[in-house]
């Protein structure tokens, strides 16, 4: 039980990562946020929702045909519960750290490509009580559109790597755990839309 109670904070701090989010830019910088719920699939506690926030303030306000956009920056933000910073607490963490690798489907015209985006979970404290945020970061690479018309960047799936660890730096007993994690259906996904001439 303990155990899975870790689990839940794993998954919260995805979303902090979580998670990483498609971006690009050749022209002037373009800002946008999403609230998006994940469902993380822990094996001792089953599918786990883990709500969470992506933003960018430097995506394309458009691109051309062919010309490699610039890469961007993410970020992603998630709230661990209480219930999760108390079995840290139990498990001797005093802080955590990971990645999360996440797909991007850029849609333009009738094609569709997913890129990768991977965000850095910084060694964060874990308090004594009471919830706390973790704050991921990331970039989005450059992309290359084939047709004129839109490009509409769309939030997918994740993956994260999450690490416990003791006062000294070591990994607790349960070392790095890897979940995968799947955009819950019936929500808005689209993270940004943009001109391509």
């Amino acid at each position: 039980m303990k155990t899975g109670l870790f689990a839940r904070a794993a998954a919260c701090v995805l979303v902090a990562g979580a998670l990483s989010v498609a971006t690009a830019g050749t022209s002037s910088a373009a800002t946008a946020e999403l609230n998006i719920t994940y469902s993380c699939n822990f094996a001792l506690i089953g599918a786990q929702d883990m709500p969470t926030t992506v933003s960018s303030s430097d995506l394309p306000d458009s691109a051309a045909v062919g010309v490699p956009t610039a890469a961007s920056n993410t970020t992603v933000k998630s709230t661990v519960s209480e219930s999760a910073t108390t079995t840290l607490g139990w498990l001797g963490a005093k802080s955590v750290d990971g990645t999360m690798t996440s797909n991007v489907p850029v849609t333009n015209g009738s094609a569709t490509q997913t890129l990768t985006s991977v965000s850095t979970i910084p060694n964060t404290p874990v308090p004594a009580s009471g919830t706390f945020e973790v704050t991921a970061t990331g970039t989005f690479p450059a992309m290359t559109l084939a047709n004129a018309g839109t490009a509409t960047i769309t939030l997918g799936n994740a993956e994260l790597k999450l690490t416990p660890r003791y006062a000294n730096g070591d990994p607790t007993w349960l070392g790095t755990i890897t979940v995968p994690c799947t955009v819950k259906a019936g929500q808005n996904t689209t993270f940004h839309t943009f001109p391509v001439a």
